[in-house]
């Protein structure tokens, strides 16, 4: 026989081997034969179309026959599950809890990293120049038309002053080039957006509103168009109205009410001195929009290339410094992240995620173990009666994927509740935060297959092992027989490893870093915050000129040491505590001989009551006095640690520094990175006191913060505006209501100026610590979780191994054991595997605190974290061991009511 007759029989062959009864009904029973004088003859006669005709009977048979026998698979899985209630509740639990964390933690991602920025053009297309850049800069950028076929440039967050019915709303917008709209792709919902010539200088100024301030502040006026909106006490006219699901070009850090032009100078303080013209005005967003077949490594080289060539024109101090000048990140997703800093953010949540899964699985695992021992003289039948093999093992997977459909629909139900929940929590931030987390199609698309997988791997074993089964002891009676005892490495004892393995290993993980978090949100704040106040004041944005904020200031703080409710006051740019903080400042320490050290400090600009009113007290020299409130002012404060830091055992006193006057200061995030565009020039000043450390930001001790340099506030501060204005410090009698006293002497003065965000410096603490706590309770949770899943696995461990001993067991209560010695028996297998799992577990979880230790290294030393903590190490193995006995007990328990007389009635 030829080579082509031998493989076209192989094929016969093995069809009929397939499907025996379609080829009995279609062509005889000599079909079914195999042998090969059988075959050849029959297949001869078949021939070629006959094959083809039996090869299209069979496809035209087959989806019936597997509908009905899929319908009656899951008619019977479905009666199965119900009469094994327990089963599928903590499988259901089990899954549950494992698809809906893990599907949580995607859909966070998904809606940080994977969403584009809403009614955006292909975004996909747009590149954002990071870190921001001067407006100089930009204009070169944007004559890169061999790169771009678009670009624009704007300034966030814009703190606005808007005049409404009477009354001033403090809302957030962008300053914006004429290109914005334009290069975005974006289309009007009434009116127009800016031309070029809106941006010229001169020009009356203009403005777009964004289709929710429309909404909510201006009526949804349908002729709003031409009409005058007073904006920082200027009249602006309004040009249009944006699309309803437009909030600005950055809506998750920089959504934006308002955009205004760039020929607003006498409106907006980000645009004064000059800042235009200035390039060491680093206060732009610069998005362009690539060319078809320019890649960003491409454009980033080109673009680094000219910010270094505008340094030597310039005449920039750091031009010989070694560091990127350009990085390019995905403008068009919520969060711009570049792909190679994805993996940082997105894997240490999805190892979490994954090992709450793994574990999930390793309990449905064993309990479907525990329950296919329960089923061996069910099977048995089966089998006997002339069932095949695969046909049990598809029909035992249809069960198992009714179980995880109906948990990846619950967990997806979990998912969507939580993270819908979460995309509402308003955070406790000066400007607007959007979040979008809430489960989209991609993540629908994600759970569906992460479902699918789980009913696979957590299907597929327990099936094939529950039918591979000897059929004359499995159909005695009870059908439970003696199985080789305690098998090192069998399938059972290598999931409770792992599972036990990785249970504790997340425990220790989430435990070190909730203790870590704990650390960090120490109330310890350095000084004496009950009783201390602050409210924000920014007169600019009401209206004032910068010499009539001077006034209204100065005359402020005398009404408020003349209130009785009063015992001290002053002013500040910013407080130590808050969400934001103070971005970090460099300076030149100045050495006898004329040579400059560069270093590196907080800074602070303060009025001299400060270090009173917040009870800080001087270590040595002097606190600011009146005359050096001025413009020329040339004196500092330093903290205890930048003294320690800069001149170690010397005296600071008299020591000179040479430091940046920044005259606008913006504050800009960008990437996930915080930056402080300057304009200005530097001044050098002299150290005239050292005051005691306080507590920065998140930093757990005041000893270990940042060194700080405090500066008298002056005159040309107060014409200047940060985004949270100026902040008024009051210490108040115990029981006043100090906010409205605040307000009732402000409005005394001119009710026109807007008292914003007051708040006791308690609570600025604790909103300071809510993005900790909020970690805190993550980790914390899924630590919880990772308990769960253990006992609930360990408990069906126990109860699998009680249902494969039955027979011993009736053996050795007729013997005469007790109830000791029976649950002795059976927990001390489940003790063993418990003990070897920690062992390993421990050693994971020390790998993994070091890893995360050296990835987190700033926030591993702030909170003092150490990965060989005696509570950790001792107590976590302690609280799974004392988990686990009494998830054993329980089933242990079950097998004292084994009957001696059932249990041996086996043949």
């Amino acid at each position: 026989m030829n080579r082509r007759v031998s493989l076209s029989l192989r094929v016969y062959r093995s069809l009929a081997r397939a499907f025996p009864y379609e080829f009995q009904n279609a062509y005889g029973e000599e079909m079914l034969q195999t042998g090969e004088a059988a075959i050849e003859p029959t297949w001869r006669s078949l021939g070629v179309w006959g094959l083809l005709r039996l090869l299209l009977d069979i496809a035209m048979r087959l989806p019936a026959e597997y509908a009905s026998e899929f319908r009656q698979d899951l008619s019977y899985g479905m009666r199965s599950l119900s009469a094994s209630r327990g089963f599928t509740a903590v499988a259901l639990v089990s899954l549950t809890l494992g698809i809906g964390v893990a599907t949580a933690g995607f859909s966070e991602l998904n809606g940080f990293i994977g969403r584009d920025v809403p009614a955006v053009r292909q975004p996909d297309e747009l590149v954002l120049v990071e870190p921001p850049t001067s407006y100089l800069n930009y204009q070169r950028y944007r004559d890169r038309s061999d790169l771009f076929t678009g670009s624009l440039a704007y300034i966030a967050p814009v703190p606005l002053g808007i005049a409404v019915e009477g009354r001033t709303v403090r809302t957030w917008g962008h300053i914006v080039s004429a290109s914005y709209f334009e290069m975005l792709g974006i289309h009007s919902a009434l009116g127009r957006f800016f031309r070029v010539e809106d941006e010229r200088p001169g020009t009356e100024p203009r403005v777009v509103v964004s289709y929710g301030f429309w909404r909510n502040h201006l009526g949804f006026d349908p002729a709003i168009v031409g009409k005058s909106l007073r904006i920082n006490g200027h009249p602006c006219t309004i040009l249009g109205v944006g699309p309803e699901d437009f909030a600005g070009a950055s809506p998750m850090i920089y959504a934006s009410d308002l955009w205004l032009p760039l020929s607003i100078q006498g409106i907006a303080p980000e645009l004064a001195d000059h800042a235009l013209g200035r390039h060491d005005a680093a206060i732009f967003h610069v998005v362009g929009r690539l060319r078809p077949g320019i890649s960003e490594a491409r454009a980033e080289s080109q673009l680094e290339t000219i910010a270094l060539q505008l340094e030597q024109d310039y005449g920039d101090p750091n031009r010989e410094n070694k560091y990127r000048r350009v990085t390019l990140l995905p403008a068009g997703k919520m969060l711009p992240i570049r792909k190679e800093d994805r993996p940082l953010l997105t894997g240490f949540m999805g190892v979490l995620g994954g090992m709450i899964l793994l574990i999930a699985i390793s309990n449905v695992i064993n309990m479907m173990l525990a329950r296919a021992g329960e089923r061996r003289k069910e099977i048995a039948i089966r089998l006997a009666l002339g069932a095949s093999r695969p046909r049990l093992v598809r029909q035992l997977l249809t069960e198992s994927m009714i179980v995880a459909t109906a948990a990846g629909a619950l967990g997806f139900l979990f998912a969507s509740i939580l993270m819908s929940l979460a995309s509402r929590e308003k955070m406790p931030y000066p400007m607007p935060l959007t979040f979008q987390l809430a489960p989209d199609g991609r993540v629908l698309l994600f759970t569906i297959a992460l479902s699918a997988f789980t009913g696979i791997v957590f299907g597929l074993m327990p099936a094939l092992q529950a039918t591979h089964v000897d059929l004359t002891p499995a159909l005695k009676e009870g059908g439970n027989v003696r199985l080789p005892r305690f098998r090192r490495l069998s399938l059972r004892n290598c999931l409770v490893l792992s599972e036990v393995a990785g249970s504790l290993s997340l425990l220790l993980i989430t435990g070190y870093l909730v203790m870590g978090h704990q650390k960090i949100a120490a109330p310890d704040a350095g000084f004496e915050t009950r009783n201390l106040y602050l409210i924000s004041i920014d007169p600019l944005r009401d209206g004032y000129s910068p010499e009539q904020t001077t006034t209204f200031f100065r005359n402020l703080l005398d009404r408020l040491r003349r209130v009785p409710s009063f015992t001290a006051a002053s002013l500040a740019d910013s407080v130590t505590m808050t969400m934001i903080g103070k971005p970090g400042t460099t300076f030149y320490m100045l050495q006898p001989s004329g040579a400059k050290e560069i270093r590196s400090g907080r800074r602070y600009t303060v009025q001299r009551d400060f270090f009173t009113t917040l009870g800080i007290p001087i270590l040595s020299g002097r606190s600011f006095r009146q005359e050096e409130e001025r413009d020329d002012s040339a004196v500092a404060i330093v903290s205890e640690k930048l003294a320690e830091t800069c001149w170690k055992n010397q005296n600071p006193i008299g020591r000179r520094f040479e430091i940046g006057d920044e005259s606008v200061p913006t504050f800009v995030v960008g990437g996930g990175k915080s930056h402080q565009g300057t304009v200005g020039r530097t001044r050098v000043v002299q150290v005239i006191g050292v005051a005691r450390n306080v507590r920065e930001g998140i930093v757990a001790k005041a000893a270990d913060a940042p060194g700080v340099i405090y500066l008298p506030l002056r005159p040309a501060d107060y014409a200047r505006s940060t985004f949270h204005g100026m902040i008024l410090i009051v210490r108040a009698v115990p029981g006043v209501d100090a906010i409205a006293a605040v307000r009732r002497e402000v409005a005394a003065m001119d009710d026109k100026v807007t008292p914003f965000d007051p708040h006791s410096m308690i609570a600025q603490i604790e909103e300071t610590m809510f993005p900790v706590k909020v970690a805190l309770w993550t980790y914390g949770l899924i630590g919880v979780c990772g308990l769960i899943l253990a006992a609930v696995g360990l408990a069906g461990v126990t109860a699998y191994s009680v249902a494969r001993r039955r027979r011993e067991i009736g053996i050795r209560v007729a013997l005469g054991a007790g109830h000791g010695d029976v649950i002795g028996l059976v927990i001390k297998e489940a003790a063993v595997l418990v003990l070897i799992g920690s062992a390993i577990g421990i050693l994971l979880a020390r790998a993994g605190m070091r890893a995360l230790s050296a990835v987190l290294f700033q926030i591993a030393q702030t909170a003092g974290m150490s990965d060989s903590d005696p509570v950790l190490l001792v107590g976590a193995p302690v609280l799974l061991g004392t988990l686990a006995l009494v998830a054993c007990y329980i089933p242990a328990r079950q097998s004292l009511r084994i009957d001696p007389a059932t249990a041996l009635r086996q043949e």
